[in-house]
């Protein structure tokens, strides 16, 4: 008896539940064709009038839109091959001020030292612009700038405590580490067609 009791609350319960849900739902599209029509039934004024400010804050609000869809169509990020013993090994950049004048040297092939078993640098021939922050971990197939003409390769992954320049990563990280070896390495950078 107690268990048909429990049935028969429980149906009443979903019942209920079914019926505060539906005019929830019914209520909802009520409010959204309520608006849409709001939106058809509203006559907007053609006729020309005076800039007031108003206007010029939504024509700025405007430019500042399209200038971000710019600046993100501009930092699409960029592919970059790496060569090592004849074979290539992809990698992402980001788009960025430092990267576009490390790729304006491309196709460059660097014999790049090693330091502390975990990287591979090079010091380039000129500077570049920075935008150093001190990353808490370094992983293996990161692309950095350490100071304003450092180019570093990690190929390990470690705990840091000094201050990079991102640059990008390599794509196929666990070949590319098994081909590095230990001792320096010539690296060849271009960009991938």
């Amino acid at each position: 008896m107690k268990k048909i009791i429990l049935i028969v609350i429980l149906i009443i319960l979903v019942i209920i539940g079914c019926l505060i849900y539906q005019n929830k739902t019914e209520s909802e599209v009520g409010n959204t064709v309520s608006l849409q029509n709001t939106i058809i039934n509203t006559n907007y004024d053609t006729t020309p009038r005076e800039f007031n400010n108003e206007s010029v804050e939504n024509i700025t609000e405007n430019t500042n839109i399209m200038n971000e869809e710019i600046n993100t169509m501009n930092n699409e990020e960029i592919k970059i091959n790496l060569i090592v013993n004849n074979k290539t090994f992809t990698a992402t950049l980001e788009n960025n001020q430092t990267v576009q004048e490390l790729i304006q040297n491309f196709p460059m092939t660097l014999n790049m030292s090693d330091l502390h078993s975990n990287e591979k640098y090079n010091y380039l021939n000129s500077s570049l612009t920075t935008n150093s922050s001190i990353p808490r971990m370094i992983n293996a197939g990161d692309i950095k700038l350490y100071g304003n003409n450092c180019l570093v390769v990690f190929y390990d992954d470690f705990r840091n405590s000094y201050s990079y320049t991102n640059l990008g990563k390599v794509d196929n990280v666990d070949e590319f580490v098994a081909e590095l070896g230990s001792g320096s390495v010539n690296i060849t950078f271009e960009l991938a067609e």
